[in-house]
């Protein structure tokens, strides 16, 4: 019994670490490092560079051990998750986000303070931690390939580490560790992403059924990553055609106000749905009917949208050497109607 007792007093004294359910953590956190450059620069007008020191996965206690008191902390949470994460920003990085928001010198680098916050000073940071979890999930989104339907959030703000538990002390966690660059005097600071691997679980399983996978052979490209997710989130403008009528130049400059253009009957029900083309073309996608609901104008389509332009925007989504055309689909990648992919079109009359 001694025995038996010995060896399970081992078992549970090793502190193994499980695997990140991210498919690739580390280029996860190379978009997350791109996504917070971009998103603080409208805060801080100036440049920004991130980089990320270290992507681990760890226990609880490991990740708080080296926090600092005071420090401002956020706990992150999604709906739908039973356990929350933590997001660390550390002393001097908040100290240089409250003195830049409010109006500092980024030409100057001042030596930080180490203070107390006061509710102006949460209320300010309040900002950047949105901006920082918007960056996570946009590269949550970058990678899986369509984005994250619930935001993430700040449920909580404190600046001691020792008055919270977001999380069981044996639970593992994957942390995202960066350094951060501000302005041209080079202001210096740093932040905690902090994620327990329940909550990535949740994430992963919220993202999982639209994933594209990539094969094996094929190199995870950044910028063609962040270039397809662009493109799928990118609008495109219909104009709805009721009819075109051709003119003389000469009966063109005799129109007046109040002239009255005749219009076949029939044009009600030969409306067609044109897309702007590189070049001032302009290419037919549907035809439709004119009608009306709740007040407004529609069409309704008479046929589905032209195969062509799905089999493009099936390519545009998809990595190179993925992409089979549909059986009896018209043309291909290299057909006229080439456009960019949109989960909602703008239609106008």
């Amino acid at each position: 019994m001694r025995g038996a007792d010995s060896v399970l007093t081992r078992k549970l004294s090793r502190g193994g670490v499980a695997r990140s359910p991210l498919p690739d953590p580390d280029f996860i956190g190379q978009t997350f490092a791109r996504q917070v450059e971009k998103g603080l620069r409208p805060l801080v007008k100036t440049m920004v560079s991130a980089m990320v020191l270290d992507c681990k996965v760890v226990k609880v206690t490991e990740a708080v051990r080296d926090i600092s008191v005071p420090t401002m902390l956020g706990l992150v949470e999604i709906d739908s998750a039973k356990v929350q994460g933590l997001l660390n920003i550390d002393t001097d990085f908040a100290y240089h986000l409250i003195d830049l928001m409010l109006g500092g010198d980024p030409a100057v680098a001042p030596v930080p303070i180490a203070r107390s916050f006061t509710e102006i000073d949460m209320a300010v940071c309040g900002l950047s931690q949105e901006v920082l979890l918007n960056a996570f999930a946009e590269a949550l989104a970058t990678s899986f390939g369509r984005p994250l339907q619930k935001p993430l959030y700040v449920a909580a703000q404190r600046h001691d580490i020792t008055q919270l538990r977001f999380a069981p002390d044996h639970a593992d966690v994957l942390v995202y560790t960066l350094t951060l660059d501000i302005g041209p005097a080079a202001r210096a600071g740093g932040l905690q992403l902090v994620l327990p691997l329940a909550m990535l679980d949740t994430l992963c399983a919220m993202l999982k059924d639209e994933t594209v996978k990539v094969t094996k052979d094929e190199p995870k490209d950044l910028w063609k990553a962040s270039m397809r997710h662009a493109a799928a989130r990118s609008p495109v403008v219909l104009d709805a055609v009721l009819y075109r009528r051709r003119m003389a130049i000469s009966e063109l400059m005799r129109l007046r106000t109040g002239d009255v253009l005749a219009i076949p009957g029939s044009a009600v029900d030969e409306v067609q749905l044109m897309m702007a083309q590189p070049g001032g073309k302009r290419a037919k996608v549907a035809g439709g009917r004119l009608g009306a609901f709740q007040n407004a104008k529609v069409v309704k389509l008479a046929a589905g949208i032209d195969p062509r332009l799905r089999e493009q925007i099936r390519t545009l989504r998809l990595p190179a050497g993925r992409v089979r055309p549909e059986p009896g689909a018209r043309g291909g990648p290299d057909a006229e109607v080439a456009a960019t992919p949109t989960a909602g079109a703008d239609a106008a009359e």
